[in-house]
């Protein structure tokens, strides 16, 4: 009798705190099943657990086996649930509008870096936050100056996708589609919409500010997000809400015939969590550039199915969104 009393007592002493109350044990499928005195059960993934308490348990189990019992535990892969980032979605009589939530954290972009601020506001956005201090050793790691010429800056922007998990899905502006068009359904699928101004950009700004900022872009264009509008469809009139990264503006509403011609339509993301579904390449026949707009070039992509015309940092980059461009809403 005192042996048996030993032998059961024995492993309480080597056990962790958590299972000092433990009186019986089952190993099975990787978990552990425990009974406790006071009449209660844990499941214990062993994984998780270090090898005294694990050598313990397994030794509990076999002194004062646990029996199985008529219920079952299943262990159910967690399904991520997609995040609603619309927080407008009305229509009154013609008018549509359709406004999506904004970053968690407004940016103030340091010299010539709108391309990685706009990415991470509209990244932000979709659900996937990226830390400061993932930003700042892409910016210091730049040319200060003209950092869209800097090929570690451009491979920077590239990469940023594949640094969350899941991986974020990004939607292309189909070749034939009408970019504001296009834009507007992609904001009614909750899904923020990267664009640009490639050429002057004071003309397209709110006339307070430019009365304040005396100041012009020039050719080196700016990089912003769209995660709303209005559009009435009688008048064919309406605005896009744009997500700058300037302290001063950080955000402002765009008038569609002051876009139009002026704001180029890039790319939307897919809220995280958003079901994909895979689709088929396209076969790229030739890139050719066309212009170069600052930090953006335009590209002829020529495909077994068509013309497409892209801008991109690079031909690489050109060439990668007119194979992936059939991403399936």
């Amino acid at each position: 009798m005192l042996l048996s009393l030993l032998l059961v007592a024995g492993p309480t002493f080597a056990a962790s705190a958590p299972f000092h109350d433990a009186v019986k044990a089952r190993i099975e499928g990787g978990y552990a099943v425990v009974l406790f005195s006071d009449g209660t059960k844990s499941v214990v993934p062993l994984a998780t657990l270090n090898d005294a308490d694990r050598a313990w348990l397994a030794g509990l189990s076999a002194e004062n086996p646990l029996s199985r019992g008529k219920s079952e535990f299943k262990v159910v892969k967690e399904t991520p649930t997609a995040k609603n980032t619309i927080q407008v979605a009305t229509t009154a009589g013609p008018l549509e509008t359709v406004q999506l939530v904004p970053p968690n954290v407004f940016r103030d972009q340091l010299d010539a870096t709108c391309m990685l601020y706009a990415r991470v506001h509209w990244l932000d956005i979709a659900g996937f936050y990226m830390p400061v201090v993932d930003l700042y050793k892409i910016i210091n790691n730049s040319n200060p100056a003209r950092p869209y010429a800097d090929p570690f800056y451009r491979q920077s922007l590239a990469a940023m996708m594949g640094g969350f998990s899941p991986a974020p899905v990004a939607h292309y502006l189909p070749a034939q589609a009408d970019p504001f068009t296009w834009a507007r359904q992609e904001l009614r699928l909750g899904r923020p919409v990267l664009a640009s101004f490639p050429r002057e950009i004071w003309q397209d700004l709110p006339p307070g500010f430019i009365a304040a900022h005396p100041w012009s872009g020039g050719d080196v264009g700016h990089q912003v997000v769209i995660n709303g509008f209005t559009w009435n469809r009688e008048t064919q009139q309406g605005t896009f809400h744009i997500i700058n990264s300037w302290k001063e503006l950080p955000e402002f509403d765009l008038k569609t015939e002051a876009a139009r011609g002026a704001m180029v339509v890039e790319q939307s993301l897919s809220p995280k969590g958003e079901e994909r579904r895979e689709a088929a390449r396209v076969t790229v026949i030739r890139v050719t550039l066309l212009s170069s707009m600052g930090k953006t070039n335009l590209y002829r992509v020529e495909t077994a199915d068509g013309v497409r015309k892209v801008a991109a940092p690079d031909e690489g980059a050109a060439r990668q969104m007119v194979e992936t461009e059939g991403s399936a809403p």
